[in-house]
């Protein structure tokens, strides 16, 4: 017997990211999708992977003692993605520019995660005005990304090439920007 619109309608809300700040009990689901881009991709420029003590240390100083974020959206119960926020450059007058990272477990690409991470954290940093400008660091080629940063409001404002070298080729990275 099919379903009526009413159920579908009901198992989609269900499915749909609901995005909550992350806490500790999160960090190895974090860590579990982000180990994946680490030893996988060229997504991101780290090589090894992080320890559970050096996902706590972060965690505790960026997000806990600090003014960073670390969202995570679940769908079905479980973690499929996340997103942070971290200083852009380490010197004090880039304090109010920050950089942004999303990653989305591998089975969850496509389902809107990453939209629903982005949506709520820039709702956030718009109503916070500890900061002014955003910037999305974007190893290329990464077509998917690009367009992704496009859709919420990013603009290319440079490539640097060969800035990378990882899996045994040099890679470009674009930077884009989007205020706050």
């Amino acid at each position: 017997m099919p379903s009526s619109p009413a159920h579908q309608a009901h198992h989609a809300a269900d499915a749909a990211p609901h995005v909550r700040d992350a806490g500790v009990a999160d960090l190895p689901a974090v860590a579990a999708i982000y180990t994946h881009y680490v030893l996988r991709t060229t997504i991101t420029f780290n090589t090894e992977v992080r320890t559970p003590r050096q996902w706590q240390e972060r965690f505790a100083t960026h997000v806990t003692a600090g003014r960073h974020q670390l969202l995570v959206a679940e769908v079905a119960g479980a973690v499929a993605g996340f997103v942070e926020t971290q200083p852009f450059r380490p010197k004090p007058a880039y304090d109010r520019s920050v950089e942004l990272s999303v990653y989305v477990a591998p089975d969850a690409t496509g389902a809107g995660v990453g939209g629903a991470l982005y949506g709520a954290l820039l709702t956030r940093l718009e109503a916070d005005e500890a900061f002014h400008r955003a910037y999305a660091v974007i190893a290329l080629p990464n077509e998917g990304s690009e367009a992704f940063h496009r859709r919420h409001g990013f603009t290319l404002r440079g490539t640097l090439t060969e800035a990378g070298h990882k899996f045994g080729r040099y890679l470009d990275v674009a930077y884009y920007e989007r205020a706050l």
